[in-house]
């Protein structure tokens, strides 16, 4: 028979390192948003002003793409979690009914 073991501190480690993970990358996706998304003209020229928009619309791309990084962050460090959780309580309700097939 094969088992299946689960070492439910490690798995919450990880949970909590992936959610320190998704909390740096949020803050400092937010401190450069300014700088990612507040591109000035250079001059007061058509392509300037198109390069500055351009600019601007890869700021704000790469804003959205970490955006969702770091919430597909905090849904694998939630999924860690709710997973070893489940483990305990899965081994905890094995046991009580190996306890109680073995009374009987």
């Amino acid at each position: 028979m094969t088992t299946f073991g689960m070492v439910p501190g490690a798995v919450d480690l990880s949970s909590a390192a992936e959610a320190g993970i998704r909390e740096e990358m949020a803050a400092t996706t937010a401190a450069g948003a300014a700088a990612l998304t507040g591109v000035m003209p250079m001059a007061p020229d058509a392509d300037s002003a198109e390069f500055a928009a351009a600019l601007n619309a890869t700021g704000a791309a790469y804003l959205t793409t970490a955006g969702e990084h770091a919430g597909q962050r905090a849904a694998f460090s939630g999924a860690q979690g709710l997973a070893s959780a489940t483990g305990v309580s899965t081994e905890a309700a094995r046991a009580i009914a190996s306890a109680i097939s073995g009374v009987v």
